[in-house]
């Protein structure tokens, strides 16, 4: 394998909201890159695809990527940056400057915005015949990253703090005799949330776009004993408070005597060091893309399933229409598990 490594000169992009594991793919992309191929050299692109496009990077060598495994957030920093999705003066901007600065290969971990960057430079990186191969990891705690082919980096992570922030919340709900709405993170998809309350044994889980039979919700509230927990989608159109009005409402007609509580752990579930299984899964993709890149390999998107998996990349142009990739509702029969298990 040694004889055939020929170096390379890449970057490194995290993109779109940070989540736990990015810093670990970095390390990763650092570390094989250049002990794989010593003569290679590796950059940071700084602040996101805003970075790529103003031209902001740092050499990136073995000592840098030190200890950064667990951490979570992001050491190269990710700045929202949405006019690239609409701005051809920008995306050309972007594809110009990998040419310029003679990237090889740009690795990049980020969301469906990232994704989406990614087709939009590549296809302009191929009409002018440029050098730069795009390599993209899917990296959101929403999980709404082609989800039909495996689940995002961090997404494991938020539910580690979610079970964490749930646990404490259920010590009080109990001793109070009361229920309590939970607000979570998630965009569009339901998994962050419904997911949260299953590992965390909420009582119920309510989806983004789920009709909710409150009468039917009022009446598990009344079959517990001390504590409710309810879980809320971030993309659910009522709010905290008007789901708690409604619930006050009919316990009060139906004579439930229970106190209701909203509390939003949503920025705390982004935080916090990586899960073993993030670190893990970032480590491996960011390994197996420099195995490829150093191979010469082609565009592509590296499904995240878990750590030794060796599935072909998808091509970008699949990987960014989310109508065939992704999906932002639960299966149906994982939500007949945590109905059962309620």
């Amino acid at each position: 394998m040694a004889q055939t490594l020929a170096p390379i000169r890449c970057a490194v992009l995290t993109g779109g909201g940070d989540c736990p594991g990015m810093n670990a793919f970095i390390r990763a992309v650092v570390r094989a890159t250049l002990n794989l191929s010593p003569e290679s050299t590796v950059y940071g692109v700084l602040d996101g695809w805003k970075g790529l496009v103003y031209n902001e990077y740092r050499p990136l060598g073995k000592r840098d990527v030190s200890g950064i495994a667990m951490l979570g957030g992001t050491i190269l920093g990710t700045v929202r940056f949405p006019e690239l999705a609409t701005s051809q003066q920008l995306q050309e901007r972007a594809a110009r400057n990998l040419e310029e600065q003679g990237f090889d290969y740009l690795f990049v971990i980020g969301g469906n915005g990232s994704v989406k960057a990614a087709w939009a430079l590549e296809q302009i990186l191929r009409r002018e015949g440029w050098r730069t191969r795009i390599l993209v990891a899917p990296g959101s705690i929403d999980n709404d990253v082609c989800n039909n082919y495996g689940t995002s980096i961090g997404f494991y992570s938020a539910l580690e703090r979610s079970l964490e922030m749930l646990s404490w919340i259920r010590d009080t709900a109990s001793s109070h005799r009361r229920v309590y709405l939970i607000r979570s993170m998630g965009r569009d998809s339901a998994y962050l949330a419904f997911y949260a309350g299953i590992i965390g044994g909420a009582e119920y889980a309510i989806r983004p776009h789920e009709e909710v039979d409150y009468e039917r919700l009022a009446e598990v509230v009344a079959q517990r004993d001390r504590d409710t927990i309810i879980v809320v989608s971030e993309a659910y159109a009522k709010s905290l408070r008007e789901i708690q009005q409604t619930l006050e409402d009919i316990f009060r007609r139906r004579g439930i005597e229970r106190e209701i509580r909203a509390v939003d752990m949503s920025y705390f579930q982004r935080g916090g060091k990586a899960s073993v299984t993030d670190i893990l899964r970032a480590s491996w993709l960011g390994y197996r893309m420099v195995c490829d890149a150093l191979r010469g390999c082609s565009s592509g998107f590296y499904t995240a399933y878990y750590i030794g998996h060796l599935q072909d990349p998808l091509p970008l142009e699949l990987a960014a229409d989310d109508a065939r990739t992704n999906h932002l509702d639960i299966p149906p029969e994982v939500i007949q598990m945590a109905l059962a298990l309620r």
